[in-house]
């Protein structure tokens, strides 16, 4: 009844003129009921003073206006204290009771000892709560600084990918012009120079995946779009696109029939799809029967999707360093820049989720991700499996 309200304009903002006439209102309710308990204490001391010509333990009353009005005005509060202190002396030199006035003085002593203890617990509860109200807003600001700072080294990032592969494809695209108008231009005439074309051929098909990779990997931290994705379209999307590298090394995949839809940019959460694809392709192995499995679970109100290989596997030690940037496991010894998996982490942190890894050496790798379920609207609603 008594607790600092906070009121909002329709609009959503602090109206100051309704917060005003709040805490205008709220002290004269406080006022109103310190007046009715000092009135009461009025009427208990004439009750038993003049009427009943006794001292009972009626006084123990004067406590509960004493300690309201401290706790809410603090030391502006203690004069009722004072107040009710001396009129219990005059009424006791006044009524010509029997009982020791120094017992009244006692009393009134201890009057002013609780208002003056309630006055200062009040004060160093108020301060408390400025000082939180302080903190707390210096670490809003600072939370503020923070992701501004980060959200501008996001954009340097994405600009610094975006003029990487510009001046690093512009070249390519120059030396894989020359190589084809020098292959025309030889034919028959060229020995084991033919060979030295096709090694260029592939350095500059290579040196442009590197950069499409970095430039993944930069984009994958810039600010995801709201939408919905459909789990299983968006990965038969992907599997469509990596058809032929999957009949090749004879790879068998299962996909449940009931995968999600989930509140995601459908772009991204293709793009982590690939590079799941890509990291189980490239970590495969030699194994005789290369298998990948697809599924879901309901995690409350959230999906988490499982991407399981049995490839090759993950040392223990390096289970959380494959999601580090730039980081690659030297042991495989496979080609590439170490950003396919980070580059998931990043895509899969953008829209609030969360990835991880399971796996052990010879046992294959597990990929965790999880992503808000969405309703109804737009996608077909699964059951976990």
């Amino acid at each position: 009844m008594f607790g600092k309200a906070r009121l909002l304009h329709p609009t959503g903002k602090v109206d100051a003129n309704m917060v005003r006439k709040g805490i205008s209102r709220e002290s004269a309710l406080r006022l109103a009921l310190i007046a009715v308990l000092s009135a009461a204490s009025f009427a208990l001391l004439y009750w038993f003073h003049f009427l009943r010509r006794s001292d009972a333990i009626f006084t123990h009353f004067f406590y509960l206006p004493i300690a309201l009005a401290a706790l809410w005005w603090d030391w502006k509060g203690f004069p009722v204290a004072v107040v009710l202190s001396l009129v219990l002396v005059v009424s006791h030199l006044l009524s010509g009771l029997e009982i020791s006035l120094w017992m009244e003085l006692v009393r009134c002593a201890s009057f002013l000892l609780v208002g003056a203890v309630v006055a200062a617990l009040s004060l160093s509860r108020r301060r408390l709560e400025e000082d939180l109200a302080a903190h707390a807003y210096a670490l809003e600001e600072r939370v503020e600084e923070r992701t501004r700072q980060l959200q501008e080294k996001n954009r340097e990032l994405e600009a610094y990918a975006h003029t990487i592969s510009h001046d690093l494809t512009a070249p390519l695209v120059v030396i894989e012009g020359y190589a084809e108008l020098l292959r025309e231009k030889g034919g028959d005439f060229l020995g084991e120079e033919k060979e030295y074309l096709q090694r260029i051929e592939t350095a500059v098909e290579r040196m442009r995946r590197l950069t499409r990779s970095l430039l993944d990997y930069a984009r994958a931290g810039a600010a995801a779009g709201e939408g919905s994705a459909d789990v299983g379209n968006v990965l038969r999307e992907v599997v469509m696109e990596r058809f032929l590298d999957l009949k090749r090394k004879g790879v068998e995949l299962e996909m449940a029939e009931d995968l999600p839809c989930i509140k995601a940019d459908p772009y991204r959460l293709q793009q982590v799809f690939a590079n799941l694809l890509d990291n189980a392709l490239k970590y495969m192995g030699e194994n005789p029967r290369p298998r990948i499995e697809v599924g879901w679970r309901a995690e409350g109100l959230a999906a988490c999707v499982f991407f399981r290989d049995n490839g090759m596997g993950i040392e223990a030690e390096d289970l959380e360093e494959v999601f580090q940037p730039f980081h690659r496991l030297s042991t495989y010894g496979e080609p590439g820049l170490g950003i396919g998996l980070s580059t998931v982490r990043r895509l899969v942190e953008g829209w609030g989720g969360r990835v991880w890894v399971e796996s052990a050496p010879g046992e294959g790798c597990t990929f965790f991700f999880t992503a808000p379920l969405h309703g109804s609207g737009g996608c077909g609603e699964g059951k976990p499996r």
